[in-house]
């Protein structure tokens, strides 16, 4: 169900509607019903798969709280050598419970998101939101598994959190004990979340309309046909158009989310930080799809990095190679891992896999060398606090980000390789790219590629503008609510009117990038 179509702009206002004059105590009851029934949209026969995942973490869920409970009332009961024993093999009916977890459901999404590449069945329809239900059903299990909470004893009312249906198509990975709570309380109708999350909706919808949705085409048409000889110049554009393209469709379509959460009154986790203006690698992969860094860091990155192998490394590094060593080894190599895991998660194709591999090494060997990296600044006199030093941090990591779009973007890895090779060794003559035949090479041969070009760079520009107030604290929705009404009506009609003129110039919507993952 198209966030554009006239079917689900009447689901949204009988949600809604339903939702707000229902007696409080069973607004969580028309949530479960929505939910199901925008589910049901995408496909009748996958609504077995979410159901069977939440089923799964619930009941093991249910399992390992019990066995906790039962740990916790014998502390006082028992001796402390019995206690200790009952405390072990607690332990070990957890971790059987775990594992047939996540066999059960880590194997569904396995099955599913890569049977096609086993039985070449490329078509193979994903059930919705799967990547992102699976991961979220897995976080509450392990937050119930590690006793950061109680569990949640109603099941509908762990399934409405599962299927929450703004969530669905792109995330967020909300977690259950801040989104999870929320969605089981009851809600007054409070018109500032309507303004709000009006507003956010429109602004991503100016992001995903008028800037990604006018540059997709353009940009598989430099990378997606046979491979061609481009100077640099020509695809270091493509890849700057796929940079702005990917954070436009994603963080818009996110905003779109989380503006028709708000609309409920529910507040959802923030996905991104204005992530090109991290000032390294690392930093940026805490600005860009937050929730699921923030996934990977809780249950892939600590419980890795704190195993006793890990932890044994750890010492004999400090021993033989130094304090820095011994404190940076094992939380590289789990970084990689790390990486390595969001490149398969993005999918099963190898350019995904070099895509996160380049990020996990990067990452890495920044931490290794930080020591040798400060030792060369002091030497040159470089001021680390300096706007300087800031400003060509922010380029550096962005040219740095942009060198993994080739692989993430590109999707065979020899060609992607002898593009970034093209892009080093022979670059061109920028001022090419003001020539009418580059641009109509770039641009898909458009007739009205001046108006064309307008609204990208519109978008653009705005995007940027937003970006900067918002990285030097300034809160632009307060600020315009501020303005008088005039003003605050037109930031409406403006985003509203300029998202309409976009779909005279595009093919028409064509969905969200990581809807697919």
């Amino acid at each position: 169900m198209s966030f554009l179509s006239f079917t689900f702009a009447i689901f949204l206002l009988c949600a809604l509607f339903v939702y707000y004059i229902a007696p409080k105590k069973y607004q969580w009851i028309v949530l479960l019903v929505a939910n199901t029934v925008f589910y049901l949209f995408s496909g009748i026969a996958h609504i077995v798969f979410i159901v069977a995942s939440s089923l799964i973490t619930f009941f093991g869920a249910k399992i390992v709280s019990d066995i906790n409970e039962v740990v916790k009332a014998q502390k006082k009961e028992l001796s402390k050598d019995d206690f200790k024993a009952l405390k072990a093999k607690a332990q070990n009916k957890k971790r059987l419970v775990l594992v047939a977890m996540l066999i059960l459901n880590v194997g569904i999404l396995l099955y599913l998101k890569y049977f096609r590449i086993l039985v070449g069945a490329k078509t193979l329809l994903l059930p919705l939101g799967i990547s992102y239900y699976t991961l979220s059903t897995i976080g509450y299990f392990m937050d119930i598994y590690s006793a950061k909470y109680e569990r949640e004893r109603n099941f509908f009312k762990y399934f409405v959190f599962v299927s929450f249906f703004p969530q669905l198509l792109l995330g967020p990975i909300n977690r259950y004990n801040q989104t999870g709570f929320q969605l089981r309380e009851s809600r007054n109708f409070y018109f500032e979340n309507i303004k709000h999350g009006v507003m956010r909706f429109l602004w991503g919808g100016l992001k995903k309309y008028l800037v990604a949705d006018l540059l997709v085409n353009h940009i598989a048409t430099l990378f997606d046909g046979v491979y061609a000889d481009y100077p640099g110049c020509v695809l270091f554009t493509g890849i700057l158009m796929y940079a702005v393209y990917q954070y436009a469709d994603f963080s818009g379509g996110t905003d779109m989310v989380l503006g028709i959460a708000e609309l409920f009154g529910i507040k959802m986790a923030e996905n991104f930080k204005q992530p090109y203006f991290s000032f390294s690698i690392a930093n940026f992969w805490q600005r860009w799809h937050i929730t699921l860094g923030g996934w990977m860091r809780d249950y892939i990155f600590y419980p890795f990095a704190l195993t006793k192998g890990m932890q044994n490394l750890s010492k004999w590094c400090t021993a033989h190679l130094g304090k820095h060593f011994g404190r940076t080894l094992p939380a590289c190599i789990a970084n990689i891992l790390v990486f390595m895991l969001v490149g398969v998660w993005h999918g099963p194709e190898l350019h995904f896999f070099v895509w996160g591999l380049y990020n996990g090494l990067l990452i890495a060997f920044s931490d290794i060398l930080r020591p040798v990296f400060e030792g060369i600044n002091a030497k040159l006199g470089i001021n680390a606090k300096s706007k300087g030093w800031k400003v060509f941090q922010i380029i550096r990591t962005f040219l740095l980000v942009n060198i993994g779009w080739y692989f993430d973007r590109i999707v065979d890895v020899k060609k992607a390789f002898a593009y970034l090779k093209n892009t080093f060794t022979h670059f061109g003559n920028p001022l090419m790219l003001l020539k009418k035949d580059t641009m109509n090479l770039i641009l898909g041969n458009l007739s009205d590629w001046e108006s064309h070009v307008v609204l990208i760079a519109l978008g653009s520009i705005t995007m940027f503008v937003v970006s900067v107030l918002k990285e030097n604290g300034v809160d632009v929705y307060a600020s315009i609510q501020k303005k008088n009404i005039a003003i605050r009506w037109a930031a409406y009609y403006a985003m509203l009117i300029l998202i309409i003129i976009s779909f005279s110039f595009s093919a028409g919507d064509t969905g969200f990038m990581y809807a697919q993952y």
